[in-house]
């Protein structure tokens, strides 16, 4: 199974995954990012920051080429804990 890394960047800067990990394909390793994504979303909301603030996971393979940049923020009516939203996904 291949291995995939999910590396979180803000404006500020980039954070690395060091580890990876596997999944059977890239729309599945696409669906962990959303989660992600989703976590660090609603982290943002529990701490009082911004959830609106840009970020994204990039995706890459075990030689670090670039396969996929999940971006997400929650939109302006959406930045209340317990609101539904979608991450955008960049091919």
């Amino acid at each position: 199974m291949p291995r995939y890394f999910f590396h979180y960047r803000t404006d500020d800067e980039l954070i690395r995954d060091p580890e990876g990990q596997e999944f059977e394909d890239l729309d599945a390793a696409e669906q962990n990012a959303a989660e992600i994504g989703r976590a660090i979303v609603d982290r943002a909301l529990s701490r009082g920051e911004d959830p609106r603030l840009p970020r994204s996971i990039e995706i890459t393979d075990a030689k670090g080429h670039d396969l996929l940049y999940v971006v997400f923020w929650a939109a302006p009516g959406k930045a209340r804990r317990g609101q539904e939203w979608t991450p955008s996904t960049l091919h």
